[in-house]
């Protein structure tokens, strides 16, 4: 059984919904203020690449319940995991060098590292 890749993935997608996901898709701009970043004059595109950067969390966090439930059989969405977070660390790593970004951001790039090595270490093995 890969109980442990199931609590992670449990744990991992509610964390992300609260965190990320429903924040972003429901209110981006005070998602936004909240953590620290200043607010454009101009909010339509924020508002809108906001609430499309949660609507595609929101997917990933459906996914990651679903992988939560049958790790084997959802083993994609590890591999997913994986990807997201190493690409995730490169955008904070960018905007903490060109230091354009809240602290809460350079925060981040622990917490995707985090994801990438936890999915890798819960990879689920095969049942039996």
């Amino acid at each position: 059984m890969n109980t442990g890749s199931s609590l992670f993935m449990l744990v991992g997608a509610t964390f992300f919904l609260v965190a990320f996901g429903l924040p972003l898709l429901i209110s981006p701009m005070a998602w936004a203020r909240r953590i620290g970043w200043s607010l454009p004059r101009e909010k339509d595109l924020a508002n809108y690449l906001g609430r499309s950067l949660g609507g595609v969390v929101m997917a990933l966090i459906i996914m990651a319940y679903l992988a939560a439930g049958n790790p084997w059989k959802y083993r994609f969405v590890f591999e997913m995991l994986i990807c997201v977070g190493i690409f995730m660390v490169g955008v904070h790593l960018y905007g903490f060098i060109k230091k354009n970004q809240p602290l809460i951001e350079h925060i981040e790039i622990v917490l995707y590292s985090l994801l990438s090595l936890l999915a890798w270490y819960f990879y689920p093995q095969p049942p039996g």
